[in-house]
């Protein structure tokens, strides 16, 4: 016999009852507004190439992202300037990297981590804008 638990369930139990029982896996992600910063108004001189979200952990946790890519003579200030801005609004403390020609910024906002990327990719300047729940995110209305 290999369980020496009787009756033990191949889910790991949950720490502390926070309501992690009101969550589902498969309760979608969407049902969860997106905070108010979390826009393709952001950065208005870029388009939005792609948006979207993971799904939902069994604590209604997700992670979403906009990709962003800005038209041609646009410098990697175009892309990081106005983010730092708006996450100087968002979080506390940035932290900021430079590595192999991207910059990434990111912080810890209640409840979420937040990560901007900025770089070039196949010619085209995009910006990564992506935020993701550390803690259950609050119940829909």
């Amino acid at each position: 016999m290999k369980s020496t638990t009787p009756g033990a369930a191949p889910a790991a139990p949950t720490p502390a009852p926070s309501g992690g029982q009101q969550f589902s896996a498969n309760a979608p992600a969407s049902t969860v507004p997106d905070p108010a910063w979390f826009s393709p108004a952001l950065l208005p001189g870029a388009t939005v190439t792609k948006k979207g979200r993971s799904p939902s952990d069994d604590q209604g946790r997700f992670t979403a992202q906009i990709l962003f890519a800005f038209p041609a003579g646009a410098s990697l200030k175009d892309c990081t300037d106005p983010l730092a801005a708006a996450l100087a609004k968002i979080v506390p403390t940035v932290q900021r990297e430079e590595k192999d020609g991207r910059v990434t910024l990111s912080g810890d906002a209640e409840g979420q981590h937040v990560m901007f990327i900025c770089g070039d990719a196949n010619g085209t300047l995009t910006a990564f804008v992506s935020y993701r729940w550390t803690q259950p995110p609050p119940a829909a209305p």
